[in-house]
């Protein structure tokens, strides 16, 4: 009887181990289910770290600027946690293409060559090329810039506002340099009369030679700044456009202006107003 009882107990405890056991395979699938979904929620965003106040990193070292914003803005709007992935500029659309990240916002400008690789939203800002003179030079609007005879334009090598000026100015003198000092340098010095390039760049040549060169705030050029998106991807691409078209709506816009008009207004002398219309 003893060993009847004996045997009853332990068959009890082999089904109890066999129940545990099969609970537990049949547990885990389901958390990693659930891991995989809350990995595969995560939107994650490239840009560069580098370029206050668009694109920068505060005193702690947290991604912070307007692009951060509109990034974590969008996450919200799309129901997706927001991962910002800091990379090289030239590296976006190859991190884009592999993976990497599922979109860029980093002030991109779209042009014909990357939306051959990439698929662009609808335009969220507008970046201006501005152009800073020598005052001695006595061109004081766009229309003087491309209508006065043998302009001198200064540029670093391989700007995209040299091909603008070969295109479009009459018979101008364009002087090529390595790099943004020399250039500036030349300008300030009256050996060149006009350099076209970003405006946070033409108002800081400016400020460094006050009595020497001055900005013309007419743009020479906008260049649309979109969100990059992969190939193919249209329904993230179809949200982007729909987020973008209720900045306003959302607050958005407003939320940039409170926090980044001061600094803007100090670095270009213009607010976020500046860069919401091509004009």
């Amino acid at each position: 009887m003893k060993k009847g009882i004996l045997l009853a107990i332990a068959f009890l405890l082999v089904v109890s181990l066999s129940a545990c056991n099969s609970n537990e395979q049949n547990q885990a699938p389901k958390e990693d289910a659930k891991q995989t979904e809350t990995q595969a929620d995560v939107l994650k965003v490239g840009m560069e770290l580098k370029w206050p106040p668009f694109e920068m990193a505060d005193e702690k070292g947290n991604p912070d600027g307007i692009s951060v914003l509109i990034a974590k803005e969008l996450g919200k709007y799309l129901g997706r946690e927001v991962e910002i992935v800091d990379l090289s500029f030239s590296t976006l659309i190859t991190a884009l293409e592999s993976e990497k990240i599922d979109i860029i916002i980093a002030s991109m400008g779209r042009t014909e060559e990357r939306a051959k690789q990439i698929d662009f939203s609808e335009p969220y800002m507008y970046f201006k090329l501005l152009t800073a003179v020598n005052k001695a030079s006595n061109i004081n609007k766009v229309e003087d810039i491309f209508n006065k005879q043998s302009v001198r334009f200064v540029a670093p090598k391989s700007f995209s506002s040299i091909d603008l000026v070969k295109e479009k100015a009459n018979e101008p003198e364009v002087i090529e340099f390595d790099d943004k000092a020399t250039a500036t340098l030349e300008l300030a010095n009256g050996n060149a009369d006009a350099f076209i390039v970003d405006a946070v760049s033409a108002v800081a040549i400016a400020k460094s030679y006050p009595d020497n060169i001055k900005v013309i705030y007419e743009p020479v050029q906008s260049i649309p700044i979109c969100m990059g998106i992969k190939k193919g991807n249209t329904e993230l691409t179809a949200k982007a456009n729909e987020f973008i078209s209720k900045l306003d709506e959302l607050g958005v816009n407003k939320q940039i202006e409170e926090k980044y008009n001061a600094t803007l207004n100090e670095m270009v002398g213009k607010g976020y107003e500046f860069y919401l219309n091509e004009k």
